[in-house]
């Protein structure tokens, strides 16, 4: 024998070599366990904001769709119905008679007080337009008075503007709404669902203008869309329109039923 163990002892540079590397894999292991973890709940929000978004947009297409074919009713008195559908998609749909209130005035002095007119609320000088909504987490697209309306946590916007205009080189203002008189109710659901509009009157005045015509927003959920996105547009400044003979006002009342 000459005195040389066979199985000579580990040495400790070896042991501590394979004790890092178990180490670093178990580091690289828990890193690549927690991307994964951190993708899956990005990838998972990122993709349920993805289709609210898109659910969102589709409604505002489909609602922009539903008001050009509502708001027929504006333009033509022989009407007596308007059908139209809205895929909810787990969204819900809610109707109400209250709604943007809109003060519309002639030189000064409301509607309301001067022409009686039906529509119009003496007490408070406003004609109410009702409630037609299709809600999806915090976004809200509304059928408002004939302009459809897109309101969130960061405010409102218009999708479509209503059918009001100032015309100062043809000396005319128009302002033709729609007032809902829908019952308080709302639905959910994932199937599409149709709305059926029935005007039950109207309201049709030629009004001489000597100073102004003017609408301010009394009450509105959409007060911004209105404010900025419909009375600073289309010949209005801050919701007041001169240098116009008369005004055409139009209200249409209708329910909803579906």
């Amino acid at each position: 024998m000459n005195g040389h163990d066979p199985n000579p002892p580990r040495s400790f540079h070896t042991d501590e070599r394979a004790i890092s590397e178990v180490v670093a894999f178990i580091l690289v292991f828990g890193i690549i366990l927690s991307s994964v973890a951190l993708l899956s709940v990005t990838g998972f929000q990122a993709m349920e904001d993805y289709q609210e978004n898109e659910q969102l947009r589709n409604a505002e297409r489909a609602m922009d769709a539903l008001a050009e074919n509502f708001n027929d009713v504006l333009q033509y008195s022989g009407i007596e119905e308007r059908d139209s559908e809205l895929s909810l998609r787990e969204g819900t749909v809610t109707t109400g008679s209250g709604g943007t209130e809109l003060n519309v005035s002639v030189d000064g002095t409301p509607i309301t007080n001067r022409y009686g007119s039906e529509f119009y609320d003496p007490d408070t000088e406003t004609v109410t337009l009702g409630e037609f909504r299709y809600a999806a987490g915090s976004e809200t697209i509304a059928y408002d008075g004939g302009a459809v309306v897109r309101e969130g946590e960061t405010g409102s916007a218009v999708v479509r503007q209503p059918q009001v205009m100032c015309s100062p080189e043809r000396d005319r203002a128009v302002i033709s709404l729609v007032a809902l008189n829908a019952t308080e109710r709302s639905i959910q659901s994932s199937d599409g669902l149709q709305f059926t509009m029935t005007p039950t009157d109207r309201t049709v005045e030629i009004i001489d203008v000597s100073e102004d015509v003017s609408i301010d927003v009394e009450e509105s959920s959409a007060e911004r869309a209105w404010e900025e996105g419909v009375l600073e547009r289309n010949g209005w400044n801050n919701g007041v329109c001169d240098s116009v003979d008369e005004v055409l006002v139009t209200v249409v009342e209708a329910t909803i039923e579906y």
